[in-house]
């Protein structure tokens, strides 16, 4: 209960899952036991595809609450990850949250922690739930020094992946112009 209380510090900490999800069919052999899941108004290229949901088309639950989507049901896709790589690299000093988060650490290596999972104020996120780390000189994240964490699991018992609202909007971009 004390855990849950620390987990509203931060705006882009809000549950129920806060992203539009679709299911898409990429292969016709296996839409019976996989389907695709991606984010509302991305385009149809198979990069944009954040991974497949085990099970039959019919199980419609696990797509429209990204809370509920668990590992054992979930297969990331390998293409999309970059993505959101690029995204922190590029994007990650511009983030308001982020920035409040450097001023306060002041200087050295910080996390950035998945939002479905918060840790207490003041405390490291299990491995599964960092995303990676971003430098932080004079209380200022530095451009381009994102390093993705390879423990990060983009689909834990937490659910699906949370990121904070303006990267997540900066990957909405990103996505909608792959392809085009």
């Amino acid at each position: 209960m004390r855990q849950r209380a620390f987990a509203t510090c931060s705006p882009h900490l809000q549950r129920p899952y806060p992203y539009g999800l679709v299911r898409v069919h990429s292969d016709p052999k296996i839409a019976s036991r996989l389907f695709g899941l991606k984010f509302e108004n991305t385009t149809s290229d198979s990069s944009t595809i954040i991974g497949w949901l085990k099970g039959s088309a019919d199980n419609s639950a696990a797509t429209t609450d990204g809370a509920k989507i668990t590992p054992a049901q979930f297969v990331e896709n390998r293409e999309f990850w970059p993505h959101v790589e690029y995204v922190f690299r590029e994007h990650a000093h511009e983030d308001p949250e982020l920035q409040a988060q450097a001023a306060y650490q002041k200087s050295g290596w910080m996390n950035i922690t998945d939002g479905r999972n918060p840790p207490p104020l003041g405390r490291t996120g299990e491995p599964e739930d960092i995303v990676g780390c971003v430098l932080v000189e004079d209380k200022c994240i530095k451009r381009g020094s994102f390093q993705p964490n390879p423990t990060h699991r983009p689909a834990s018992i937490h659910g699906l992946f949370q990121l904070p609202k303006y990267l997540q909007a900066k990957l909405l971009d990103h996505l909608a112009t792959i392809g085009k």
